[in-house]
């Protein structure tokens, strides 16, 4: 249906476009009022040096991420501190200006992106709102000339329509291998080589991509293979989820701060941690330990 790719602004630019970390509490819907794709929309908006920012563009081919969803966008036009600005994830529909196929394709993509927004969150429906329910715009304009009752149960429909097999096959619960050869996930980022190997669980799919479980990433379908019915992934009931709060964080080959640095973990990215010793968590990749002060990472 469409394919999910990253461009997020510099981190320079926070101060700008996204200044406030965010706990987002809905999902916003727009309109972007003119022609261009989702990849120069998001490109355009990341470059200038305005106040005025989104999280997401979608067009009839892809979706584009251009903020982290943990920082806030200037979308909604009510204020520094308003509900909309502060605590939505802002998606953008592109081709708006003039319609037409081009458009109603985007729709249907913002749709489908939206409810696996909902699902992944275990949100209702009613957390999707209306750039309008924060400001007196009138946005989404060519959404709500169509009908916005309409735009909602499309989106309901999608969330009714859980796949379980992937277009080669793969199935949730799947246990699956990540192929040495993978280099990115799905949405881009780049897979660290200690996740290359390790048996994970399909937990969700999504046309070509698949949501692993421990790591809770998608990844694309060509990029794992199935193991055997035998194989299990490490496991232990004192086991626990780490997300990376900060940029970049050392991985040390033993449970100790002066051991030798054997890799790094990034930002945003979630791991399992199946052993605690001198403040430091041991991977279940088993590639080594990284520190779980709380300064560094968030348990989830």
């Amino acid at each position: 249906m469409y394919i999910v790719k990253q461009n997020l602004v510099s981190k320079e630019n926070y101060a700008i476009k996204c200044p406030y970390e965010m706990t987002a509490e809905w999902i916003v819907v727009h309109n972007t009022a003119n022609d261009a794709s989702a990849q120069n929309e998001v490109a355009y908006m990341i470059n200038n040096k305005n106040q005025v920012s989104f999280h997401y563009a979608i067009d009839n081919q892809e979706v584009v991420q251009g903020l982290p969803i943990d920082r806030n966008a200037w979308a909604c036009g009510d204020g520094a501190n308003g509900n909309g600005n502060r605590k939505g994830i802002q998606v953008e529909i592109c081709y708006s200006k003039s319609g037409g196929g081009r458009f109603d394709q985007a729709e249907k993509n913002a749709a489908h992106f939206i409810a696996n927004l909902l699902r992944e969150r275990g949100w209702g429906i009613e957390k999707v709102k209306k750039h309008q329910d924060f400001s007196n715009k009138y946005c989404p304009h060519r959404t709500l000339d169509k009908g916005w009752n309409g735009f909602i149960q499309t989106i309901k429909s999608y969330l009714n329509d859980v796949p379980t097999i992937s277009s080669q096959g793969f199935k949730v619960g799947d246990q699956v291998k990540v192929k040495a050869t993978a280099t990115t996930y799905a949405t881009g980022q780049t897979i660290a080589s200690f996740v290359k190997g390790s048996i994970y669980e399909v937990i969700r799919v999504n046309g070509s991509q698949l949501l692993l479980s421990k790591i809770i990433s998608w990844v694309k379908e060509g990029d794992v293979e199935k193991v055997n019915e035998g194989s299990t992934a490490i496991t232990t009931e004192s086991s626990f989820l780490v997300e990376i709060i900060c940029d970049e964080l050392n991985i040390r080959q033993k449970a100790d701060f002066n051991s030798k640095v054997v890799g790094t973990v990034k930002r945003g990215e979630v791991y399992t941690i199946i052993n605690e010793e001198n403040g430091l968590g041991k991977l279940k990749s088993g590639v080594g330990y990284i520190s779980l002060n709380t300064k560094y990472v968030k348990r989830k």
